[in-house]
């Protein structure tokens, strides 16, 4: 399979490419690119997250590149309604793997990392990042970044949502994440959360990146 063929498997999963120039030499230089997948363990597994992941995953593989799986299990210590057991998290990060393989993702070909043991072994080059990344934003670059790295745009491929009606969407589907806390009393953690997913990612050496659906 030649790098236009690749390319095209590629572009064929994302919804959006932002360096298309950058992606096609890439793919010429080096025939195993590293892709890195972001995923928070969760214990009601949408159809975005089991069946269209499977797909974009194997689609990934089937382009010849190195799939790593990041699984956020300490990420999701912040949720009001799980807690900070992480014996539990990843309990609950086992049952979604377990998905997959029944959705039929190519597992054997995929490279699974738990974040909380990379943090256990990069906590302080990972903290001096994520410090670094939180003076470069602004505030309304944070909601704009959490937004989007929470729900996915893949409804906005299917269904002709205005502006307004997906900021509405975006806005009732974050209330119900944050209750019983409510808009009303955010946790500092939320605040902080973009800034602390995007330090793991430039953490990684990768070629380019997934989180809910495919960002090149």
């Amino acid at each position: 399979m030649n790098s236009d063929e690749r390319f095209a498997i590629l572009r064929s999963i994302g919804e959006e490419c932002i360096y298309e120039d950058e992606l096609r030499l890439l793919l010429k230089k080096k025939l195993d690119p590293i892709c890195y997948v972001w995923f928070e363990p969760s214990p009601m597994m949408d159809i975005e997250q089991g069946i269209m992941k499977t797909r974009y995953v194997n689609e990934l593989v089937k382009a010849g590149c190195t799939v790593k799986i990041l699984m956020a299990d300490w990420f999701l210590q912040r949720h009001p309604k799980i807690g900070n057991n992480l014996h539990d998290i990843r309990t609950i990060g086992h049952y979604n793997i377990a998905m997959w393989k029944a959705a039929g993702m190519y597992l054997e070909k995929v490279e699974l990392i738990w974040l909380s043991d990379e943090l256990n072994h990069h906590g302080v080059d990972y903290w001096m990042l994520a410090l670094d990344v939180s003076r470069k934003y602004t505030m309304k670059k944070n909601g704009q970044v959490y937004l989007f790295l929470h729900y996915s745009r893949f409804f906005f491929k299917c269904f002709p949502f205005s502006f307004n009606t997906q900021t509405c969407f975006f806005y009732h589907r974050y209330c119900e994440y944050m209750s019983p806390y409510g808009p009303q009393k955010l946790p500092a953690a939320e605040i902080f959360y973009p800034c602390m997913q995007l330090a793991v990612i430039l953490c990684q050496k990768v070629g380019f990146s997934i989180t809910y659906t495919i960002f090149f």
